[in-house]
């Protein structure tokens, strides 16, 4: 490649990612910006409940930043949860990991899906633990397949495929974000740390 032609792709990519890197920070933003309420199906006040965190199965938790790989990161992390003490995630490949998020990640969201169940948001758990020793998924535009998974296109596809509930939000196309999940108006913030 010829130096005038590399110093153009270069300048290109540069831009690119510079306008992927303005569009996760105003990803985040709108993240912190997003309204803490109840989780569903709760019977004390508003107020007792609003923040609390949460242990529920089926619940989604999203992060900007992932700090149990070293530290930030342009799209964070995202994992359900399965039980009080555990999630279920992709990082090198499905797997279980601890549902400590409040104390491990420096910043993090809890989700619950709009116009789904209690029991329904725990069938996508199990979904998700039926998944346990997939590879992970480096061709993060593919999101169709079900071979491998990253995580947020994990967390979104039990949705998908269970309920036909779109959670991506478009913002990079067939890429799901960990932030399209917090922030799309299919999701209501149960918590919030940040």
């Amino acid at each position: 490649m010829c130096l005038s032609c590399f110093a153009t792709a270069f300048t290109a990519l540069a831009a690119d990612t510079i306008k992927y890197e303005e569009d996760i920070e105003a990803a985040v933003a709108l993240a912190e910006s997003q309204p803490v309420v109840s989780d569903k199906g709760s019977k004390i006040s508003t107020f007792a409940t609003t923040g609390t965190y949460p242990t529920r199965k089926g619940v989604i938790l999203a992060t900007d930043t992932n700090d149990s790989l070293g530290g930030k990161t342009f799209v964070g992390h995202a994992a359900i949860i399965y039980s009080e003490q555990i999630v279920v995630e992709a990082l090198k490949k499905v797997s279980l990991g601890k549902n400590n998020w409040n104390i491990s990640k420096t910043r993090c969201w809890g989700v619950t899906v709009k116009g789904t169940t209690m029991g329904q948001d725990a069938a996508a758990a199990d979904w998700c633990y039926r998944q346990i020793g997939k590879s992970y998924n480096y061709n993060f535009a593919n999101v169709s397949t079900r071979n491998s998974f990253y995580c947020s296109q994990f967390v979104w596809a039990s949705f998908k495929d269970l309920y036909g509930i779109d959670l991506n939000t478009g913002t990079l196309g067939a890429i799901v974000t960990p932030m399209e999940l917090v922030n799309t108006d299919k999701t209501s913030v149960i918590y919030s740390k940040t």
